[in-house]
């Protein structure tokens, strides 16, 4: 079976020209960020629905969503598997899923500024990267620790719940570093952060281990 990209476990993946992974593996990393991206489009308009002053309209919301959570978790979980390769093995496994997630944050903000022609924001780039910093190393300490031998853990609802647990954290202590405070926090931005970030990371980890497993053995 293919480890999955949080594996304490992992090995290295084929490596191959400028000692990057091969260009079907990192294909299957990027498609299924994208499929990840995608399954939060329903929460992102739950989301607008209850928490907006009327409800959205579906195509216009579609538009504006849909690219940029599509492309966005694809570029990060690309960004993910190619950093993963450089990256020394004896570093501690949730520094190291930690490291993972904030390059992949910062190269997704980057991506979007440069689809929009513009200068990344210091302020979006450290708070992308420092919440996925603390997301994907909690996930990884959490899937490692308690799901050490089958990675990723199952069935699917598990890994879920190990997702946003990390979502939930990772959201708590940038937010609150930022200054939010209250119902904003508590009532919005974990909350919010459960569902994304949960959704985000087990349906690509899992369906990331199953294509790899006929693609990439």
């Amino acid at each position: 079976m293919a480890t999955s990209p949080h594996s304490e476990q992992a090995t290295r993946p084929n490596l191959s020209f400028f000692n990057l992974p091969s260009p079907l593996r990192q294909a299957s990393y990027f498609a299924t960020g994208a499929l990840a991206g995608a399954s939060t489009i329903p929460i992102e308009y739950a989301w607008s629905t209850l928490t907006g002053p009327k409800t959205p309209a579906t195509l216009p919301l579609l538009r504006s969503h849909a690219f940029a959570l599509t492309g966005r978790a694809g570029t990060r979980f690309w960004v993910f598997d190619i950093t993963k390769s450089h990256l020394p093995a004896a570093l501690p496994v949730w520094f190291t899923g930690g490291l993972l997630g904030a390059t992949g944050g910062l190269a997704e903000v980057c991506a979007q500024s440069l689809f929009q022609r513009k200068i990344p924001g210091l302020r979006a780039l450290l708070s992308q990267g420092g919440k996925l910093f603390f997301c994907f190393g909690t996930y990884t300490y959490l899937s490692t620790t308690l799901s050490p031998q089958e990675l990723p853990p199952r069935p699917f609802w598990y890994c879920w719940l190990m997702g946003a647990t990390a979502g939930g954290v990772g959201c708590a202590i940038v937010n609150g570093l930022e200054g939010v405070r209250g119902r904003a926090l508590w009532l919005g931005a974990v909350p919010k952060g459960i569902l994304t970030i949960g959704t985000v990371i087990a349906v690509q980890v899992t369906s990331c281990a199953e294509v790899l497993n006929r693609v990439d053995p």
